[in-house]
């Protein structure tokens, strides 16, 4: 297992090729086979995060363009590799959502802290529910792309560049919001973004944050449920199959609301 880290490691660029793609695919099935795989270097395991989130990245934005150019973005979009993990995580996440209390729908609003260049969590939450989706992305390029997106799919929903932990939002309008896997690096960034967002989710409003557990670690950044504070845990899930995030579904506190 310490080869597929250094073969990732060694890898001379990210962006989507042969190498990269099998590199990152053997580390991923490595992971899923080997649930409690550890990296006990932290400096180590910082800089495998890091090459994960900056490939992700480089895919995503290749996909985008990739998708925008086609004569059929539909079709294209079913094409991404990852395509039916979106799907399948995003369709478990509207079941927690909804076990928990909330019911998504046409008039429901959503917005995801995090979105990327390549939206597939808010493309299926729109897909399956009817939600009307904010994305929301710290970087403009990304932005930008996925408006292209949006308008190539025939997509109606809003975008925001700014940054989770300080971008300006609507007060009591979103029923739910999500923190995506690589918005806020550390448990303290992930907080600074639930505390800032809060004030904009309707009195029954949720929170949902993706993170990981045990060799999930390895691609994105892992913490408890209980770390975060402030709100109140209503559901929390960790997969063991092909699915990489855990997730958590929180609402306000009594007196938030």
């Amino acid at each position: 297992m310490d080869t597929v880290i250094k073969q990732v490691m060694g890898l001379p660029q990210l962006a989507p090729s042969p190498e990269v793609n099998q590199a990152f695919s053997k580390l991923v099935e490595a992971i899923i086979a080997h649930p409690q795989w550890r990296v006990d270097d932290t400096v180590l395991l910082c800089d495998l995060q890091c090459r994960c989130s900056e490939a992700e990245g480089k895919l995503e934005q290749f996909w985008a363009r990739k998708i925008v150019q086609a004569n059929e973005p539909l079709a294209a979009i079913n094409e991404f590799p990852y395509q039916d993990n979106y799907r399948t995580l995003t369709a478990r996440e509207i079941q927690l959502i909804e076990r928990s209390g909330v019911h998504l729908d046409k008039q429901s609003r959503v917005a995801i802290i995090g979105s990327g260049p390549l939206p597939l969590t808010a493309w299926w939450l729109y897909r399956i529910t009817g939600a009307k989706i904010t994305h929301i992305d710290s970087c403009k390029a990304a932005v930008d792309l996925a408006k292209q997106l949006a308008q190539a799919l025939q997509w109606p929903c809003s975008f925001v560049c700014g940054d989770g932990r300080s971008v300006d939002l609507p007060v009591n309008f979103y029923d739910v919001v999500y923190i995506a896997g690589l918005a806020g690096q550390s448990v303290a960034d992930k907080q600074r973004i639930v505390d800032h967002i809060l004030p904009s989710l309707t009195p029954d409003g949720r929170v949902v944050v993706r993170s990981a557990r045990g060799s999930r670690e390895l691609l994105y950044p892992a913490f408890a449920a209980s770390e975060i504070t402030h709100v109140v845990l209503q559901e929390e899930y960790h997969p063991t199959d092909e699915v990489i995030n855990s997730v958590f579904v929180y609402r306000k506190e009594c007196d938030e609301g």
